[in-house]
């Protein structure tokens, strides 16, 4: 019996572990400057992306990462400039950076911005602007909104910071980010009832809420890698309780999990030695988690633990607005906004579920139901696998 559940459980390491879903959060930032210099008008791009989001959504895509080249050339165009400089800067840091330098005939010149939004339509980039050293309004780029009057005083509604864009953004964050749907999925199957559910849904709130206030104030700072690494093994760690309780044998699967952390520590300590401790602080913590969860049938380590997972998604949603310049009058608005726009989505994703196990129960389906939970389970922690492995070696 022992032999078949090791059996059984690596055919689901190999089979659920691949790149079953891309990473679909994704954003850009991008500086617009604008100079006068010897009777011509040059004005300089510089955009950067986690390389990790842009790898994976370039292999996706059918593009070759190591010809950049090929997919960067002319994305950003227009008719009253000419490109004159490309360069393509693979830093040491979480982002890949792209500089540009146009020639325009004009300075207000009209640009048409096709960056990553053929990788990904829900893409979106926050840009700033200066003309002859003198500051503009920041503004969004969408897929609806990529062609670009520069350095005029006011922008379009639908591409300045407002309190709707913010809110439309932290709602669009959260439906586009995959890597937090799962877990708010894990979090849903974890619950027994609605009282429990309602009481970890309030935990998780007050983690990513007390998170993103605190970073974007500057009273956290925090790495983007790390962050995105810790947030792909929050998933893991839940994924791996939902499926042992399930199924009766959490024991046995935080075994499995355990060694293979193992595996991977031993494996971040020969490429990246200065990152060891980090990974085996977290596998010391899913080691303590898991046979807390097992020992101990307590609502109150949910809600504890979807607590400490908030605040780290926090750091990630934090992530996506830190390189904006927000006016400071308008900062505290912004930021309510955007938190209240993740709330919805959030929301409307609850209602759902809660719609589906509705209707599984009306139809009296409860092997239809357990057997999915399963399966969407199983999805989730091969996808949170890839999650950690992928973004432990593309971006650290």
């Amino acid at each position: 019996m022992i032999l078949k559940n090791i059996l059984f459980s690596f055919l689901i390491f190999i089979f659920f572990s691949g790149n079953v879903f891309s990473h679909q959060k994704s954003q850009s930032y991008t500086s617009w400057e604008g100079e006068n210099i010897d009777g011509n008008f040059e004005v300089t791009v510089k955009t950067k992306i986690s390389k990790s989001i842009l790898f994976s959504q370039l292999q996706n895509n059918g593009y070759k990462v190591d010809t950049l080249e090929t997919y960067f050339k002319n994305k950003i165009y227009s008719e009253a400039c000419s490109s004159i400089n490309l360069e393509i800067l693979r830093t040491n840091t979480a982002f890949l950076k792209i500089k540009e330098i146009f020639s325009c005939s004009t300075d207000k010149p009209i640009f048409n911005y096709n960056l990553f939004f053929d990788l990904n339509i829900t893409h979106l980039d926050f840009s700033s602007q200066k003309s002859n050293d003198e500051k503009l309004p920041d503004f969004i780029i969408s897929s609806e909104t990529k062609k670009l009057n520069l350095f005029v005083e006011q922008s379009e509604a639908s591409m300045n910071l407002s309190f709707y864009n913010f809110l439309y953004f932290g709602f669009l964050h959260i439906l586009s980010g995959l890597d937090h749907i799962a877990f708010l999925l894990l979090i849903i199957f974890l619950c027994k009832s609605y009282k429990t559910l309602l009481l970890a849904i309030s935990g998780f709130t007050i983690g990513h809420s007390i998170s993103l206030f605190s970073s974007v104030q500057g009273l956290i700072i925090s790495s983007a890698s790390l962050v995105e690494i810790m947030i792909g093994f929050s998933i893991l760690v839940c994924s791996i309780e939902v499926l042992g309780k399930k199924t009766n044998q959490l024991v046995l699967f935080s075994n499995y999990i355990i060694s293979l952390w193992t595996l991977l520590t031993f494996i971040i300590f020969i490429f990246f030695p200065s990152q060891a401790l980090f990974f085996l602080s977290l596998g010391f913590m899913v080691f303590s988690y898991l046979r807390l969860s097992n020992n101990y049938q307590n609502n109150l380590n949910l809600i504890f633990i979807t607590l400490v997972f908030g605040f780290i998604h926090g750091l990630g949603f934090a992530g996506a607005i830190n390189e904006i310049f927000l006016p400071s009058e308008d900062m505290l608005k912004i930021l309510i906004a955007f938190n209240l726009g993740i709330e919805i989505g959030q929301i409307l994703i609850f209602l759902v579920v809660a719609l589906l196990v509705s209707l599984l129960n009306l139809f009296k389906l409860e092997i239809v139901k357990n057997y999915s939970v399963l399966a969407v389970s199983l999805i989730i922690f091969g996808y949170s696998l890839n999650l950690i492995i992928e973004r432990s070696f593309l971006v650290l």
